[in-house]
């Protein structure tokens, strides 16, 4: 597909960023939790979403990272800056803990944006996915809380 022919539909040129990618940008806390919430028996994939959803307690994820309660805070806190895990609070239900497991597509139906997107730095594409994620994790967040 040309990246300078705007279809208004799928852009076939979306640039995936991994996880993994993701993930070298956190603390080592960060990625020990990332790892106990994605094993942990309560998470569930949802290959619609990309994400997993796990009923975890953060005491319970400490116990399990074999870490204090505040080490497992801020690795909690430290994968919501880069967007892979929010936190979504139901009035009357037990909180959500979701994790990102898929890759992030990156794209723009601006052709001129698109082309440059193409010839970014990988570290440069790394941002926008964190920026991407850390947005939409944010409006789910403010809706979830407002219901």
């Amino acid at each position: 597909m040309n990246p300078f022919n705007c279809d208004g539909g799928s852009y076939g040129n979306e640039l995936p960023i991994s996880v993994e990618d993701i993930l070298s940008r956190a603390p080592e806390r960060a990625r020990l939790a990332y790892t106990s919430l994605v094993t942990n028996a309560e998470s569930r994939y949802d290959a619609e979403t990309g994400w997993s959803c796990a009923y975890i307690t953060q005491q319970a994820l400490a116990e399990e990272m074999f870490v204090c309660l505040r080490t497992a805070t801020r690795a909690i806190r430290d994968l919501r800056n880069v967007g892979l895990v929010r936190v979504l609070t139901w009035p009357g239900a037990q909180t959500e803990t979701q994790i990102r497991i898929d890759s992030v597509d990156i794209s723009s139906p601006f052709g001129p944006v698109q082309a440059s997107l193409v010839r970014s730095p990988k570290q440069h594409l790394i941002d926008k996915a964190i920026t991407q994620l850390v947005a939409q994790n944010r409006e789910l967040e403010e809706l979830a809380s407002s219901i």
